[in-house]
């Protein structure tokens, strides 16, 4: 088996990996890095020779797992795709809007080679494509070769998927982004019971863990406190959220707090544009899942998002607004709802999720009342008078989950990806000093590794 992991650095970026196994060539995700553009965002893609791809199996439908999927596929007209059958249609909804988003980034930023592909491109997935079913083992053959490939429920957002190949007798596994917990939309990860050979597995929760005490529904419990007290004193809520799966668990979140008179019924929720159209389609296609729900009661009191938003002026109707993206990333809703807001001290800014050291919001969140906050692009310095606070409703595995996870696989070998430095390394030090005979791995950008 050779392994090539397709990163360009040690972080969480662009995901791709390249399995060859037998006689079989596998792309496992093809992501865009979300801090680069243009062409420098994609894997390393040059590492896979033109028309030699069996399969491309994509983890879920988040951009940095399957944003590059059509420039993979621009030189593998053979290869199928495979994405679970209770996601495959938000692969498509966010590469379509992926593409608008890029046809802007070409005005404003002058990325000559945006858009990177066209709708076509989009539309001509359909007919490669292989919608797999969650604990269901599809059996494929080549040249008297043949190879097992399951999906199971990984939690993280619907449709999300750790896959299994098993070839002769060798089992290998790749979490993709995991999570073990439910909510009230999504059920938590089912992921394979039995001892597997080789595990790629992510670390991006690796560099700390929850307080003692503190669990998943406490911080709900916190949170729904948060924002009650926040609209009782007249203040307005910025809840920045990632448009496919915590926007839609914010918005049930309310909707529960508000049933049980939490939070008034009265009190307005706006949304942004791509989160209700993922929102309709949760709604829809929920009635079919095996993994995920959404009512349509859950959007009683949900208004779109309109009207200008300007820097230092707060919003004339007070509410909660639950804006894309999670990050507060330049230019999006919730960086400019930021701007907006931020100056009365009534308000609140609520994080709910993972946010990079460089982004917006985790460098909000290291700020004290009172100091002052730069929106260069908008030419905007205001005072960060507003409450911030940060609640810890991620999607993804506490470190001490995914390592137990993995031990109890027995595996021989550990491939440790989609994490930070700081983060596959307390998973090396775990696993080695817990399981001595299990060959752990960090691998470099780009390395191919013989296992």
């Amino acid at each position: 088996m050779v392994y090539t992991d397709l990163n360009t650095e040690i972080d969480i970026g662009s995901s791709g990996h390249l399995l060859e196994i037998g006689s079989f060539k596998i792309l496992i995700d093809c992501g865009l890095h979300p801090k680069y553009m243009g062409l420098s965002a994609l894997p390393r893609l040059d590492k896979i020779l033109p028309e030699t791809l069996d399969f491309i199996t994509v983890t879920h439908s988040h951009l940095d797992h399957c944003g590059g999927l059509p420039v993979a596929l621009r030189t593998q007209h053979s290869a199928h795709v495979m994405v679970a059958q209770d996601g495959s249609e938000l692969l498509f909804r966010m590469l379509r809007n992926s593409r608008k988003v890029m046809e802007k980034q070409r005005e404003e930023f002058g990325v000559r080679e945006y858009p990177l592909f066209d709708n076509a491109s989009i539309d001509d997935i359909r007919g490669r494509l292989l919608p797999m079913p969650f604990f269901h083992q599809r059996q494929f053959a080549a040249d008297g070769d043949s190879i097992g490939i399951t999906y199971f429920p990984a939690g993280h957002i619907p449709g999300a998927a750790s896959i299994l190949f098993e070839h002769k007798h060798q089992k290998v596994f790749f979490s993709g982004d995991i999570s073990f917990h439910s909510t009230g939309v999504l059920r938590g990860a089912e992921p394979p019971d039995c001892d597997i050979d080789t595990m790629v597995i992510e670390t991006t929760r690796g560099e700390h863990s929850r307080p003692e005490g503190v669990t998943y529904e406490s911080e709900v419990e916190r949170f729904v406190s948060s924002v009650a007290r926040v609209i009782s004193d007249g203040g307005s809520v910025l809840v920045p959220s990632f448009a496919l799966g915590r926007m839609q668990d914010i918005i049930y979140i309310i909707y529960k707090a508000k049933q049980k008179g939490r939070i008034p019924m009265s009190t307005p929720v706006f949304a942004g544009g791509l989160g209700l159209d993922i929102a309709e389609y949760f709604e829809k296609m929920s009635k079919h899942a095996s993994t995920f729900s959404f009512g349509k009661q859950y959007m009683e009191g949900v208004k779109p998002m309109r009207g200008e938003i300007v820097p230092g002026k707060d919003f004339e109707e007070k509410g909660i607004y639950v804006l894309g993206s999670g990050m507060m990333v330049e230019k999006t809703p919730s960086y400019l709802a930021a701007a907006a807001i931020m100056e009365e001290r009534s308000n609140a800014i609520f994080f709910v999720g993972y946010a990079d050291k460089d982004t917006p919001a985790a460098r909000m969140c290291s700020l004290s009342n009172g100091d002052h906050f730069a929106f260069r692009d908008l030419a905007y310095v205001g005072s960060l008078n507003c409450k911030v606070d940060k609640f810890d409703l991620t999607s993804h595995a506490d470190r001490e989950q995914i390592l137990d996870f993995t031990l109890a696989r027995n595996p021989r070998c550990v491939i440790l990806t989609h994490g930070s430095m700081e983060s596959r390394e307390w998973f090396m030090d775990e696993i080695i000093d817990r399981a001595p005979k299990t060959q752990v791995i960090i691998p470099e950008p780009s390395q191919t590794l013989e296992l």
